[in-house]
């Protein structure tokens, strides 16, 4: 189908930073996975041919490549339509047409396929753990037996390997600013050692800042980790939970809240957290310098086992119902600037992406300040799902997008940039579709940042390792998709696999 000639678009200014409401936290970060900071500047904005609208809505394809060249009357027009994106060149009598500048390419390809490396006798019955993955503006870095891994973004080999005592525990999900994470880890190498030291580990340098053991040692099973720009915290149930400077390592707090029996963490630039009290739950957040929680929300008594999916906008998933299905949500709770409740909304339909070992920060949820954004369960084992943003103030949908055509696809919200839903998209085996798409906040409007190639090994890969319920971030960054393996337990899926456009 041909496009009539339109002028370039100019590029849209720079808003100004995203502000939180008032009396209720920091305003949330500006992009970036998981409370970091976005280290490579904004995505390319949706626009031109798209497809959305309302449920059951067929969504037409985007990414068109077409070129007209018209002759007349010693005029030379020439128009070119790549991936949404016109523009248009003009030249009078036998002048040559400026060149239109080459649009940036969708196609990926391999950067990073590495092996689950061989499984050590001493940990045959539960498998190696190699939790964590995250990236930076200057590595990729994850979890690997007893150490971590950082990898070059361009080429993809491996730059730095920090060995670690024993076999890591838990990983914290975000990363701040300065490229620190927070790690939980074995004090040794023997079978079924405890989970006895917090390090933060510097993933541009490959270097550890602090190590510090903890007392009372844990298994790992419900541990939360997480850091902010200020602290690293980690916690177990019904026993210890523990607050640290995180340039330092200094402690800050080293038990639970007043009155509380269990802690839940979930990081960005400040620390918030879940916590069960005498007869409540209460979302708080902890003061960087005296560990004092200041309440930010007391929970109703009817919201079943909460966790915290999101903290900035305050979003509590929980079950209601069947106890031996609560570890999914079928509820979510959002609230106003002052802590109350704004809206519990029914989400039966779809999937938050829980499992049995994770609580706060789990999932396939990602929340602006207006809009939730779910995707739906699978009616069948031949049908696909589809994206839905959900008003957080009424419940209402505002639309639903799916991609026509993938009748087996299952998409995955994995962050928001700009208001805008990122999502990665498992089409099947050696089938076209898979990758990760931009979705308009306006009306679910679709975008193709990066399209995986139709390769059965390369399907086999991602879709193995990239369901809603793998504990381990789907994460893309700059043209660049990261999947992790944080649960070594053989087979054939990848440890580290990656697709890049450049």
């Amino acid at each position: 189908m041909s496009h009539p000639p339109m002028p370039p678009v100019p590029p849209a200014a720079p808003g100004p930073p995203p502000q939180g409401p008032p009396g209720f936290g920091p305003a949330p970060y500006a992009g970036g996975p998981y409370g970091a900071p976005p280290p490579y500047g904004p995505i390319p904005p949706s626009g031109g041919p798209g497809r959305g609208g309302k449920r059951g809505t067929a969504v037409i394809a985007a990414c068109v490549t077409a070129a007209l060249a018209v002759v007349a009357a010693g005029t030379l027009a020439v128009l070119h339509v790549s991936d949404g994106q016109r523009s248009a060149a003009d030249g009078k009598g036998n002048a040559p047409a400026s060149a239109s500048p080459a649009a940036p390419s969708t196609q990926g390809r391999v950067l990073l396929n590495v092996p689950q490396p061989p499984q050590p006798d001493r940990v045959q019955d539960e498998g190696y753990r190699a939790d964590g993955a995250w990236v930076t503006p200057h590595s990729y870095a994850s979890g690997g037996p007893d150490s971590i891994l950082g990898y070059d973004l361009d080429s993809g080999k491996q730059t730095w390997k920090l060995p670690l005592d024993g076999n890591l525990c838990r990983a914290s999900k975000e990363v701040t600013s300065q490229g620190y994470v927070a790690v939980v880890f074995a004090g040794s190498k023997k079978d079924w050692s405890k989970c006895s030291e917090i390090a933060v580990i510097d993933i541009n340098q490959g270097r550890k800042l602090w190590q510090k053991s903890l007392p009372d040692a844990h298994r790992g099973l419900s541990m939360s980790v997480a850091v902010s720009e200020e602290l690293a915290a980690v916690s177990w149930p019904d026993e210890e939970s523990w607050g640290l400077a995180i340039d330092t390592g200094k402690t800050v707090w080293d038990s639970h809240a007043p009155g509380c029996g269990y802690e839940e963490f979930i990081g960005g630039r400040t620390l918030t957290s879940l916590a069960l009290c005498t007869d409540h739950f209460a979302v708080s957040q902890r003061d960087p310098r005296t560990g004092k929680a200041s309440r930010i929300a007391k929970l109703p008594n009817n919201l079943g086992y909460p966790y915290l999916a999101s903290a900035e906008p305050l979003v509590v998933a929980s079950y209601i119902g069947d106890e031996d299905n609560w570890l999914d949500a079928n509820r979510l709770t959002t609230f106003t600037a002052d802590g109350s409740v704004k809206k519990t909304i029914k989400v039966d339909d779809y999937i938050l992406g829980c499992t049995d070992d994770i609580g706060t920060g789990c999932g396939a949820l990602v929340a602006t300040q207006d809009t939730l954004y779910l995707s739906s369960r699978r009616e069948h084992i031949t049908s696909g799902s589809h994206v839905t943003a959900l008003d957080t103030a009424t419940g209402r949908i505002k639309w639903t997008a799916d991609l026509d055509g993938e009748g087996m696809s299952e998409l995955r919200p994995l962050r928001a940039d700009k208001g805008d839903l990122i999502a990665y998209n498992v089409a099947g085996a050696a089938t076209e579709g898979s990758g990760v798409y931009r979705f308009a906040a306006a009306d679910g409007q679709e975008t193709v940042l990066l399209e995986e190639p139709a390769d059965f090994e390369i399907s086999e890969a991602t879709s193995q390792i990239a369901t809603p319920k793998i504990r381990q971030p789907v994460i893309y960054e700059d043209g660049r998709l990261f999947f992790h393996l944080g649960d070594g337990l053989g087979g054939g899926a990848p440890l580290n696999f990656a697709l890049t456009t450049h």
